[in-house]
């Protein structure tokens, strides 16, 4: 991690221990907190004086203040299911039931308790310091669940919903929505405020419905008082322990950035705008060109983390635009690669992505009706932002274009590009692409920590069908089953060969690793890859993996495993398939089943007597085996097919995936 990073985790224990950290952080009451301490000399700070200064401020957003975008372009871009769905959620949403994961729909009252975990049923309290505040609390659970609702997403759907059609009551819902979570969380005290990451995006969605709901009877100027008070306070919580977000060398550092330069660009007004504003841009540029590797691959080696570093940055950049000050070549260039990287990973026809990587269930800009899986409004908005023209067909995940763009966005004929076979050496990501199917292969060397243990893993797809899959991260704190933690991400949950009973890597932390492995690109073209990993190039097993994939002229695919080393050692090849209906023959060492109106064969061949096996939704002694989490705290089970061999070194095991044949 570095001696930097050590060093400033050092002192961050000792700032925390000794109070200080906890006095750089005031706990007012929200009415001792005056606008006048927030705004700069001569600005008018009476309620209505200041809700009039606000409407004429030259800040610019994604749309003019009060004007956002037509109902007619929404509903024709949406389309009717799309418009059902966003009225749907944003009247939940309007009653207290909130979408947790963009899955979960779980009552919290009205007013709402902003500090229930309705998964568990825990109660937070709101008077600790935030930098007192548990993460981790068997009793309360998973702190994400008290964070989910407060990121304020609800802002996004109530706001989409009020410009489809009209109806005032989904403005006032939001006002009581932020009222009731002001009321329950003061300034720096509980949850909600532990995390800048969270209450930057709960700014960004705070920004969205005063401008989306300016012109609402509901929006009174005491209430544009006080969301900016409370979007000043959120900058000074940034502000004040940002370094930490960097040290964490991840997302975070991106998102709490963008909050400091969102509120620094569209409240000049704010007496340390202008601070906010030099500090984010300085330390979101550095972060993109750190965190986004030359090949536009990612720092944290996630699908569903990439999106949200490509919501923050497309966020930051549009606005930079809007303001006339754009970000710097570089960082753009960077950002554009990243969305590349994001389309040339997708499955199109489906929209989905490898489920490859730590995914906590986070949609920064909820701004289209498409399922959370769905990645197609990201990848049509990223590459939208790099060359000015649509490059997948249209549809529902257009709306994105809308509220990012504007209606030009969504005017003229899409390209509607395919992706391509690509190799990603920076980030370790090879893609190869066949008429009806692909796959993912992941070799790297690790130069920042892996979050998943995968080495070679293998995601392969077929008609917009996943048919070998990752298992996803379920969740990150589950005291309910603690061995769940890391069952998810350890060797056996990936498309991997696992050699001695247990994966190479060590969990030292709830999120971290160890040792990092290294891995080798030897040879790749339009139809085959070659690598290999040492990840158990080591005591106890002194093993090289070597594995190849390869793309057969007929749309079938070879994949061939070769283990050199010497002695004996236990051998377990798993490959985690698409929940169908699948029929083992254990004597032809293989699986069947129908996808769509073909059917997928998975021949193994492997030396001595070894027996494959089908195992699904099982949770044995020696680890969880058969489950897979799409959504954040969901698992479902699923089928997963073992061979498992104890052979002498070195030894060979060749996969076949045959497409097309007869239905069985």
């Amino acid at each position: 991690m570095g001696t930097g990073w050590v060093l400033y985790r050092g002192r961050m224990a000792i700032r925390k221990r000794s109070g200080a950290l906890r006095r750089r952080f005031e706990t007012p009451a929200w009415d001792a907190i005056s606008l006048r301490r927030l705004c700069h000399d001569g600005v008018p700070t009476e309620s209505a004086e200041y809700s009039r200064f606000r409407a004429s401020s030259p800040a610019k957003f994604l749309f003019p203040i009060g004007a956002p975008i037509l109902s007619d372009d929404l509903r024709r871009v949406a389309g009717d299911d799309g418009v059902r769905r966003a009225c749907a959620v944003a009247d939940d949403f309007s009653a207290g039931r909130f979408l947790f994961y963009s899955r979960h729909v779980h009552d919290l009252g009205w007013p709402v308790n902003w500090l229930k975990n309705p998964f568990t049923g825990g109660q937070h309290e709101n008077q600790t310091h935030w930098c007192d505040y548990p993460t981790f609390s068997p009793a309360l659970g998973d702190i994400k669940d008290v964070w989910e609702p407060s990121r304020f997403a609800c802002a996004f759907w109530l706001v989409r919903a009020y410009a489809m059609t009209g109806n005032d009551q989904y403005a006032a819902a939001f006002w009581e929505l932020f009222e009731s979570w002001c009321r329950q969380n003061p300034p720096n005290r509980g949850p909600n405020w532990k995390c800048g990451q969270e209450t930057a995006i709960r700014v960004f969605a705070w920004c969205f419905a005063l401008y989306g709901f300016w012109r609402s009877p509901a929006t009174t100027p005491s209430r544009v008082a006080a969301i900016v008070k409370a979007i000043a306070l959120s900058a000074e919580r940034i502000e004040g322990h940002i370094e930490y977000a960097i040290s964490q060398k991840n997302n975070h550092g991106i998102s709490e950035a963008v909050g400091l330069l969102t509120v620094g660009l569209l409240f000049p007004e704010l007496k340390h705008s202008a601070r906010w504003l030099r500090r984010g841009r300085e330390l979101l540029e550095q972060e993109v060109l750190r965190q986004v590797y030359v090949d536009g691959s990612f720092v944290q080696h996630s699908m569903n983390y990439h999106r949200v570093m490509l919501h923050d940055c497309l966020w930051a950049a549009q606005l930079c635009d809007l303001a006339d000050e754009p970000l710097s070549d570089e960082v753009l260039l960077r950002i554009n690669r990243a969305g590349e990287f994001l389309f040339q990973m997708l499955d199109v026809d489906s929209g989905r992505l490898p489920n490859y990587g730590s995914n906590d269930g986070a949609v920064v800009l909820p701004l289209s009706s498409c399922d959370y899986q769905d990645f197609r409004a990201t990848v049509q908005a990223a590459r939208y932002f790099s060359t000015q023209r649509r490059v997948l067909s249209d549809g529902p995940w257009n709306e994105a274009l809308l509220w990012l763009f504007g209606a030009k966005a969504v005017e003229g004929a899409s390209s509607q590009d395919r992706p391509t076979s690509q190799r990603f050496d920076a980030g370790g990501y090879y893609t190869i692409r066949g008429p009806e199917s692909w796959c993912m292969v992941r070799c790297h060397s690790y130069h920042d920590r892996p979050a998943h243990v995968d080495p070679l893993h293998v995601d392969l797809w077929h008609r917009g069908v996943n048919i070998l899959t990752d298992s996803g991260t379920y969740k990150y704190y589950c005291p309910e089953t603690p061995s769940l933690d890391k069952e998810f991400k350890d060797i056996q949950a990936h498309n991997c060969v696992e050699i001695g009973g247990r994966g190479p890597l060590d969990s030292v932390t709830r999120f971290l690793w160890m040792p990092w492995p290294s891995g080798r690109c030897m040879e790749f073209d339009q139809g085959r890859f070659v690598g290999e990993h040492d990840s158990y190039e080591r005591d106890p097993w002194w093993v090289v993996h070597r594995r190849s994939v390869q793309l057969m002229d007929n749309g079938n695919w070879i994949i061939r495993d070769v283990l050199e080393g010497d002695g004996p050692q236990r051998v377990i090849l798993r490959w985690h398939l698409a929940d169908l209906d699948w029929t083992l023959k254990a004597d032809d060492k293989c699986v069947t089943a129908v996808v769509g109106d073909q059917s997928v064969r998975v021949v193994i061949e492997a030396p001595g007597n070894c027996s494959p096996r089908l195992r699904r939704g099982e949770d044995q002694p020696d680890g969880a085996v058969g489950w897979q989490s799409l959504y954040y705290g969901e698992r479902t089970s699923r089928p997963t097919l073992e061979v498992e061999l104890n052979e002498n070194l070195p030894v060979a095991l060749v996969t076949h995936v045959h497409f097309g044949l007869e239905r069985p």
